[in-house]
């Protein structure tokens, strides 16, 4: 357990980007909540967005951490303990919540393969057109989760569901231009890989794969 005021250092550029990202989170699930993992001079954000997928946004650190820190907390609790400055932002972290299931078993940073690229631009309009198609069909049915299951679990870019693309433009890793974007798979993982973060499907249930933590 990380220690209550444990605090890690950003640039004020990448403090800002991490309010934005707990904003965007927030704003999507206010009762949710996230895994914040450090290693280094890397700060890696976990969260589960309600579409049944992971997200990590990836930050550096203005200063290595002496030890890992992994700790589990609200998206309330991580939104009012980063401090933003011009020039530097301080992120305290502190254990205030259990990890959920989704939470608690991490996707493996290595033995990804069978790398697709693409550019981001050419991949929006796919989520934008399941996006309207949604928005037309909707007041037509009865049921409109079901609606939302069947278009967000169409293969799209890279043999990825749909809603991992639609996850990704959400929360802003997913923007309409010419960066480069990546589906790769891995023994029960999908990941498609942004320049502003990443989204992951797990292909099969929690629990059935060791617990494995990112390093």
């Amino acid at each position: 357990m990380t220690p209550t005021g444990t605090a890690v250092v950003l640039s004020g550029h990448e403090g800002r980007l991490l309010q934005a990202h707990l904003e965007r989170l927030h704003a999507w699930n206010a009762t949710g909540s996230v895994r914040v993992v450090a290693r280094g001079r890397a700060l890696g954000i976990y969260s589960n967005p309600p579409m049944g997928v992971l997200a990590l946004a990836a930050l550096p650190l203005c200063d290595a951490v002496g030890e890992p820190l992994d700790v589990a907390m609200t998206l309330g609790g991580a939104r009012s303990a980063v401090t933003a400055g011009p020039d530097s932002a301080s992120f305290s972290l502190a254990d205030e919540a259990a990890p959920t299931a989704e939470l608690s078993q991490l996707p493996p940073s290595d033995g990804w393969h069978l790398p697709i690229q693409g550019v981001a631009g050419d991949v929006i309009p796919l989520v934008e057109e399941s996006v309207e198609e949604f928005r037309t069909r909707a007041p037509y049915v009865a049921d409109t989760q079901v609606l939302a299951d069947q278009l967000w679990d169409r293969q799209s870019f890279g043999g990825l569901p749909m809603r991992v693309l639609h996850a990704a433009r959400r929360l802003g890793f997913l923007v309409d231009d010419g960066s480069r974007v990546t589906a790769c798979t891995t023994s029960g993982w999908k990941r498609f890989t942004t320049v502003r973060g990443q989204v992951f499907l797990r292909t099969v249930p929690p629990g059935q794969r060791p617990l494995r933590v990112v390093r």
